[in-house]
């Protein structure tokens, strides 16, 4: 019976063994990277004009003046050295990781010659969020010539944890109705506080995004984490945010996923690969995962099962439905042109011209800027069909490389989900 138990246990092991990789990766993240809403976001940095050491609070931004009465001022219990700056105003910079009881996530920041001159702009941030700007350091300067400027603030706990904030100007003489409406929003919202004009303000960009690449003789991706709450810290379960996506692409938030409470329950795949994230560093420095073996795989086409229904534009700027293409085989080459071959090209001009009778072909350019495509397409006379997919349609396929072809049987069942021009050149003259 022992010997059964034994032999049971030693069986499991080994099965336990094999379905995970026995070397664990470890990548090295050191790019300060945005992702799409923060590369499109235009969050303004309102600036107001510094009259008394007595500040409101930021939370009370937006709150009616009859409840602002019953909660105190800050009180700045001392100013930093200021001699020869010309006017001073003052903003509140987001960052948790100076939180104390006192005051909660939001850091008043002092603007020494904050009206645009040819004079250096300096910024005196309160770090650890006590009201006394002695004892934060030199202050951060912007020079005239700059437009932009990146801030570093570090959390009070852990002195190797950082948290980045990109300040740009805002330009004189564009989008001024815009302008105009921001300006009329923080007048109207700052209380007793003076908003000192939009042209005197910044745009803030988290840069709460840190990221590296993975590269192996068969395969390569990004690998990132997000520091959700802006505190320096990388790898707080239910809070921060883990993201795999191709090299030199766009991150996107919505393929974030979210740190577990045990982080060796977070799985990811990539090219038909599955891999259990192993640690996290804290400062977000690296990541470390592993690869599992014979994985059972959730982000794929089911081969036998119908493709998913999608429209996509083709060249001559028209939409069309997939479903158009049911009632014969087709072929599916997601392209782009740094990768497109010669091999790929002509092989595709040849199932184009002997098969395009028995087998439709639908070539879909993914990531190129499409008026450089309609060039392409013009000038080499390319005779195969030509169309955009969108990041939408990317997904739907889970593509994560190119070039890759899809061939489908009659209505639209998957038959192969990574062949090549030349293969199904091959299998159509076979």
């Amino acid at each position: 019976m022992r010997n059964n138990i034994l032999l049971l246990t030693l069986a499991l092991l080994a099965s336990f063994a094999q379905g995970f990789g026995q070397t664990e990766v470890t990548v090295t993240l050191t790019d300060r990277m945005q992702d799409d809403k923060i590369a499109k976001s235009l969050a303004i940095l309102p600036v107001y004009k510094y009259e008394s050491p007595n500040i409101e609070p930021f939370t009370l931004f937006g709150i009616d003046e009859k409840e602002k009465e019953s909660q105190p001022p800050l009180v700045i219990k001392q100013l930093p050295k200021m001699e020869g700056m010309r006017d001073t105003g003052y903003t509140y910079i987001y960052f948790s990781g100076a939180n104390n009881e006192v005051n909660q996530g939001y850091c008043l920041t002092l603007i020494g010659n904050f009206k645009r001159s040819r004079s250096t702009v300096y910024f005196f941030v309160d770090r650890n969020n006590n009201f006394d700007f002695s004892d934060d350091g030199p202050p951060d300067s912007l020079t005239y010539m700059q437009e932009d400027f990146v801030l570093k603030l570090t959390n009070q706990t852990n002195s190797a944890a950082q948290h980045h904030i990109k300040l740009s100007r805002i330009k004189y003489g564009k989008n001024y109705a815009y302008k105009k409406l921001l300006t009329e929003h923080f007048k109207k919202h700052s209380g007793n506080k003076v908003f000192v004009n939009i042209n005197y303000c910044y745009r803030e960009q988290r840069l709460n995004t840190l990221g590296g690449v993975f590269r192996s003789e068969a395969d390569s991706f990004t690998i990132a984490v997000k520091d959700m709450n802006n505190d320096g810290i990388f790898n707080e379960s239910c809070m921060d945010k883990f993201y795999v996506g191709g090299v030199g692409e766009q991150i996107h938030t919505e393929e974030m996923a979210l740190i577990l409470p045990e982080i060796r329950d977070v799985y990811f795949e990539w090219n038909k690969k599955r891999y259990r994230l192993k640690s996290i560093d804290p400062t977000g420095s690296e990541v470390t995962f592993e690869e599992i073996n014979n994985p059972v795989l959730d982000k794929q086409l089911e081969v036998g099962k119908r493709l998913p229904e999608f429209s996509f534009i083709n060249i001559e700027n028209q939409k069309e439905d997939l479903k158009k293409y049911k009632k014969k085989p087709t072929f599916i080459f997601f392209w782009d042109e740094a990768t497109l071959s010669d091999e790929d090209t002509m092989y595709l001009r040849k199932l184009h011209e002997l098969y395009h009778d028995q087998l439709h072909i639908i070539t879909l350019n993914y990531g190129d800027n499409q008026r450089n495509v309609r060039k392409f397409h013009y000038y080499d006379q390319i005779k195969w069909p030509v169309a955009f997919a969108s990041y939408q349609i990317g997904k739907l396929f889970y593509l994560e490389s190119l070039n890759r072809g899809f061939l489908t049987k009659k209505k639209l069942k998957l038959a192969d989900d990574d062949i090549s021009p030349k293969e199904v050149f091959l299998l159509m003259e076979g």
